[in-house]
């Protein structure tokens, strides 16, 4: 049996899947500025716990004593001998600085200065321990070799240092003195000024500054990685996001178009909920929610039609998302453009926009359908001073079977006056009632939050409702950063 699918469902496959020219360095410079709240908190982390450090930190003290390392070698010609001092040679100098650093000299240090314990194993600790503050190098291309031991105090820090140059002069000295043994007496004088020898060149002196890093830089680069590690959480986290942030997103999923994005609406502080309602778009022309719902409706109100009268239904997401004020504001630009409008409360669990419009509890849409109240006009309630005319639900938590029946035929019948009426709906997550609204409905606005519904969600809860899928006119991004339209549109050719 072949699968049937939504062709709308196709355009999943070119959604907002990460393309080569989305995930550029424009895409990564606006996904760390959205979230640079992750930026500025990990450089503030890494530096206070660097300001710790730096203040907690013991003081260490570094003292350096320089040797003069030779290599003299014994010539012969006919029954004199005489000395000269060798050729270089690159393996010389490494082979005395791995000498200086080797067992048996940590160990004639140790003994010296009573470092170590009596037995074998804090003896190798207390070698290990030297050798980590010790640092033997060779200065340049010259033959001096620098021994440096940092300590916690500049006396041991130079103690140290020079029981170390001591320590290896007296090993070089003991070695000679063993490989001279089995000569002949009148050479036995000549080798022992052979071979490796060293001289104290500058001794170590107890020093006077700390050598501890600056806790300045020690700061400043702690913040530089922790901005770092903020900056790739919060691209880590936009990658991961397939939440709707920009309105190509939204159309490349839905397969309409989107028409802008809309800030969130602030209330204006009044004690009338229908005022800052119905005042946000007055006066605002030119604003993002201006145009946003100007498109909708001049895109929209040419599409719509039927048998009674134009109409829309404005549905969202997930509850919650705003729909109920972009319908309102829809159907007053309507209004604005001198368009007859009716807006319905056609939610039946919660019916926000009766309440918003402080018409909670009286008789409404459920009245007439049940009969109840036969004269529709009875029922409408006028804005005089937007001229808009609502039509609240009535009694909440009632939904009876003729909701979206025979009997919402006849209200149409009797609305074809008006040259739009506009439906504030349930959330997609109420298939049912939206897919028997799709009966009398010519097209629907879906209203999404930005940041909020992820496109899997969307793109599963559209394709239970197909009918409602096929009559979408468009699209609006709700509750979006505060940019101007002009630059999200151009995004759609990006």
């Amino acid at each position: 049996m072949l699968e049937t699918r939504h062709p709308k469902e196709l355009l999943i496959q070119q959604r907002v899947a990460p393309d080569a020219s989305l995930y550029d360095w424009r895409w990564m410079i606006r996904s760390a500025l959205k979230r640079l709240w992750l930026i500025i908190a990990g450089a503030l982390l890494c530096a206070a716990l660097a300001v710790g450090y730096v203040a907690l930190r013991p003081a260490q003290y570094t003292a350096s004593a320089v040797l003069t390392i030779t290599n003299l070698r014994l010539s012969t010609s006919g029954e004199d001998a005489f000395f000269t001092e060798s050729q270089f040679d690159p393996t010389f100098l490494e082979t005395q600085i791995e000498t200086i650093g080797s067992t048996p000299v940590i160990s004639s240090v140790l003994q010296t200065l009573k470092l170590g314990g009596p037995d074998a194993s804090n003896q190798q600790s207390a070698i290990k321990a030297l050798r980590s503050g010790l640092a033997i190098q060779r200065l340049g291309q010259s033959n001096l070799v620098e021994i440096r031991y940092t300590s916690r105090t500049p006396q041991d820090a130079a103690n140290i240092a020079n029981e170390v140059a001591r320590a290896y002069m007296a090993k070089q000295e003991a070695d000679r003195s063993e490989a001279v043994q089995s000569a002949s007496g009148w050479l036995r004088d000549r080798l022992r000024e052979a071979g490796p020898k060293a001289q104290v060149m500058s001794a170590a002196a107890p020093p006077i500054d700390k050598s501890n890093p600056r806790g300045i830089v020690i700061i400043a680069l702690a913040g530089i990685v922790g901005a770092a590690a903020g900056f790739v959480a919060a691209l880590a986290l936009a990658f991961l996001d397939r939440s709707f942030r920009r309105p190509e997103q939204l159309a490349s999923v839905t397969g309409a178009e989107c028409f802008g994005v809309i800030p969130s609406l602030a209330d204006t502080g009044s004690s009338k909920p229908s005022l800052p309602l119905l005042s946000e778009i007055a006066g605002r022309s030119g604003t993002p929610e201006w145009q946003a719902l100007r498109l909708a409706n001049v895109s929209i109100l040419p599409l719509i039609g039927g048998p009674h009268t134009k109409s829309l239904g404005v549905t969202s997401a997930l509850p919650g998302e705003g729909k109920t004020v972009v319908a309102a504001n829809l159907a007053l630009h309507a209004v604005q453009m001198g368009k007859r409008v009716l807006l319905v409360d056609a939610q039946a669990y919660r019916p926000e926009l009766s309440k918003l419009m402080q018409h909670a509890g009286r008789q409404g849409l459920i009245d007439y359908l049940e009969g109840r109240e036969r004269d529709l006009a009875a029922l409408v309630v006028e804005d005089a001073r937007t001229g808009l005319d609502v039509l609240p639900y009535g009694q909440a938590g009632k939904t009876p079977p003729m909701l979206w029946s025979g009997r919402m035929e006849n209200l149409l019948d009797d609305v074809t006056s008006y040259d739009v009426v506009v439906f504030d709906l349930p959330p997609l997550d109420a298939p049912g009632d939206l897919r028997a609204s799709a009966r009398f409905i010519a097209s629907f606005l879906l209203v999404v939050e930005a940041g909020r519904v992820s496109d899997e969600a969307l793109t599963a809860a559209l394709s239970a409702i197909p009918s409602v899928w096929e009559k979408l006119a468009g699209s609006i991004l709700n509750r979006c950063d505060p940019e101007p339209v002009f630059k999200w549109l151009p995004a759609f050719k990006r």
